[in-house]
């Protein structure tokens, strides 16, 4: 607007000026109160896709989510982890793993913190043979574990076992288990299997979580 103010009489153009810069002061005020009021009705949700950098430093500040304090690890779970496994079984609503595809067996169970795990164990064995729990030995973390006998039925047994937990926290325990594997005497299974397992439950019963 210089080339109009120009124009004006002196006195005119220092009001005129006066008032330009008057309306530019309430209009950047203005503004600067719509931005305010946009940014209070925005979610957070609006601001990690504006500005995420801004929005992320309280979260990667905060504590990690403490571990579980039970883990239930089944057959045919889809994320079930372990070496020396064949594929899981199914019948009905019932599922399992035989083992027998190297001399021993490994099951992962994930993070429990730090603090003694109680153990529980559903095997089973292999051609409907009575189960021989004393051919079967079990170690935590290179621990070999006590096993109790919960409850035997022919070819199915749950067993229990006290272990007294990691040192350090983060870190998954592995099971071992050892035991003999045999051949179906009907020969109808090609496979030589050993001892199956259903389902294992691990639960802290002491000490910190962290």
């Amino acid at each position: 607007m210089g080339s109009e103010l120009s124009q004006l009489p002196p006195s005119m153009r220092g009001a005129m000026e006066r008032l330009i810069d008057e309306v530019g002061r309430i209009e950047a005020r203005a503004e600067a109160a719509w931005q305010a009021a946009t940014e209070t009705r925005r979610s957070r949700g609006d601001w990690l896709q504006i500005d995420p950098l801004r929005q992320m430093p309280g979260d990667r500040g905060a504590p990690p989510p403490l571990p579980a304090a039970r883990h239930e690890v089944k057959a045919a779970d889809p994320d079930f982890t372990g070496f020396g496994w064949h594929p899981a079984e199914r019948h009905g609503d019932q599922s399992w793993r035989w083992s027998g595809l190297a001399p021993a067996a490994s099951i992962i169970v994930p993070d429990l913190g730090l603090g003694a795990v109680a153990l529980e164990l559903d095997l089973l064995f292999p051609f409907d043979e009575p189960s021989q729990l004393d051919t079967v030995s079990i170690l935590a973390d290179g621990e070999p574990l006590r096993l109790t006998p919960v409850w035997v039925d022919g070819s199915r047994a749950t067993l229990a076992a006290l272990w007294e937990g990691h040192e350090v926290a983060g870190v998954n325990l592995g099971l071992v288990i050892l035991g003999p594997s045999i051949g179906d005497p009907r020969g109808r299974d090609p496979r030589r299997l050993g001892v199956g397992v259903r389902r294992v439950v691990a639960e802290r019963i002491g000490g910190r979580s962290l």
